[in-house]
C-alpha cells in the first residue's frame, strides 16, 4: 500500500465530486416559506371551483370532504361539468340542500379550447369571491382545515398560493417518488423568486387578475395545462406563497396506466411551452449530470485502483459512494417527513438512477405522439 500524487489527486477529484453531486440535488435544498402569519390580514372568503373532468364517481366521493371544512370566513363551491351530464346531475342534486353549492356547464363540444380550459374560465366566472381555490374532482384535501391552511398563507403582497398535490399512499411509489421530486423544484422556485408551474391542482389565486388578464388568452391553443398556465402567466417575483404544512395537502386518486402515461406526455408538451422553462431545465439537467457522473467516477476509479493496487483510492471510492448512496436517501427521506409521503430507503437509489431512462421513454412517447392531440387549433 502506497501514496503517490496518483492517488492523492484521484482522492481529491472523488471527494469534491462526491459532494458536489449531493449538493446538486433537489431535495438537498431548502424550500423557504414565511415564518410568521400576518395577524392583522382578515381571511377572505374563498371559493372553491371544482372541475369534474366526467370524474363523477370522485365527485361524489369528495365534495363531502370540501363542504366539510371548518373556515369561519365562508366559502362556495362551483362545480363545473358537461351539459346534458345525467350522472354529474344525479350527484348535484345529493346536495341540492347546500346553500353554498352551485353548477355550471360547459357545451359537449368545444371549439378553439379545451375542455378544462373552458370549465376553469367559466368556473372563475362564476364564483362570487376573488380567491380562488382549483381543483379537479379526483382531490381529496388531507384535512377539514384545508381552506383554512390555504387562507392563512394569504396577505397584501400575495396573489397565487401553492399547496402540496400528490397521489394518495395506494398509487405506485415511483409515480409519487416523480411528482416529490417535481414539487421541490417547483415550490422553491415559487419561494425563492417566481412561481413556475405546479404538479398538479392545489392552487390559489386572484379570480379579479384572471378576469383582467384575460385569462387563458396566449395559450388558449393547448389542451393541458390549466393549472400551469394560470401559475406561469400571472406570478410575479416574490408573490407566490407556498404552505408545506399537511392541513394543506391534497391527494389524487390513483390513475390507470394510461392516465399516468398520458399525464407524463402532456406534462412535457406544457413545459415546452412556459415562461421561464429555460432556467429550471438547466437546474433539471445539471442535477441529473453531476449524479450520474458521481456514480461513474466512483465505480471508474474503483475499478482503476483494483487494477493499479492503488488500495487506499480504493478506500476513499467506496466511503464516497456508501456516503453517497447514504447522504442521498437521507434527504429524500427528510421531504418524505416534510411532505407525508412513505418511500421506502432501499428503492430510492434505483429511483434516481431510473430518472435518465423514464425522461429518455417520455421524450420517445412524445416525439411519436400525435401532436395534434396537445392542440385545439387543428390544421
Amino acid at each position: 500500500m502506497f501514496i503517490d500524487n496518483i492517488t492523492i489527486i484521484i482522492s481529491i477529484i472523488v471527494l469534491l465530486l462526491t459532494i458536489a453531486s449531493v449538493v446538486a440535488n433537489p431535495f438537498f435544498r431548502s424550500i423557504k416559506t414565511k415564518s410568521t402569519k400576518d395577524t392583522t390580514i382578515e381571511l377572505p372568503p374563498l371559493t372553491v371551483v371544482v372541475l369534474s373532468q366526467n370524474n363523477v364517481e370522485a365527485l361524489d366521493k369528495h365534495l363531502p370532504l370540501i363542504f366539510s371544512q371548518d373556515y369561519a370566513p365562508g366559502f362556495e363551491v362551483v362545480v363545473v361539468g358537461e351539459k346534458g351530464d345525467l350522472d354529474l346531475e344525479a350527484v348535484l342534486a345529493k346536495y341540492a340542500d347546500n346553500k353554498n353549492l352551485y353548477a355550471t356547464y360547459i357545451p359537449k363540444r368545444s371549439l378553439f379550447m379545451s375542455k378544462p380550459k373552458l370549465s376553469a374560465s367559466l368556473g372563475i366566472k362564476a364564483a362570487h369571491n376573488d380567491w380562488i381555490i382549483m381543483l379537479n374532482a379526483s382531490c381529496a384535501p388531507a384535512s377539514d382545515k384545508w381552506l383554512q391552511t390555504i387562507a392563512e398563507s394569504i396577505d397584501s403582497k400575495t396573489n397565487i398560493v401553492l399547496g402540496y398535490s400528490n397521489y394518495k399512499d395506494d398509487v405506485k411509489p415511483y409515480r409519487r417518488f416523480i411528482r416529490l421530486r417535481e414539487a421541490c423544484y417547483y415550490l422553491r422556485a415559487a419561494a425563492h423568486g417566481i412561481a413556475y408551474r405546479s404538479t398538479g391542482a392545489n392552487i390559489a389565486f386572484r379570480r379579479s387578475e384572471f378576469i383582467s388578464g384575460d385569462g387563458y388568452r396566449g395559450n388558449l391553443q393547448h389542451v393541458y395545462g390549466e393549472y400551469d398556465f394560470i401559475i406561469n402567466k400571472f406570478a410575479r417575483p416574490y408573490s407566490t406563497a407556498i404552505t408545506l404544512l399537511p392541513d394543506s395537502f391534497v391527494h389524487n386518486d390513483c390513475p390507470t396506466k394510461k392516465t399516468w402515461t398520458e399525464y407524463c406526455i402532456a406534462n412535457s408538451h406544457v413545459g415546452r411551452h412556459l415562461e421561464r422553462k429555460a432556467l429550471m431545465h438547466l437546474s433539471y439537467i445539471t442535477d441529473a449530470l453531476f449524479m450520474y457522473i458521481n456514480y461513474a467516477v466512483l465505480i471508474t476509479t474503483g475499478v482503476f485502483a483494483v487494477l493499479t493496487g492503488r488500495w487506499i483510492a480504493l478506500a476513499v471510492a467506496a466511503l464516497c459512494l456508501i456516503a453517497t448512496i447514504a447522504l442521498r436517501i437521507f434527504f429524500v427521506k427528510r421531504k418524505c417527513n416534510i411532505f407525508s409521503e412513505h418511500l421506502s430507503a432501499w428503492s430510492i437509489p434505483f429511483y434516481e438512477l431510473s430518472l435518465l431512462w423514464f425522461d429518455i421513454l417520455t421524450k420517445l412517447r412524445y416525439i411519436r405522439a400525435d401532436k395534434h392531440d396537445f392542440s385545439t387549433h387543428k390544421i
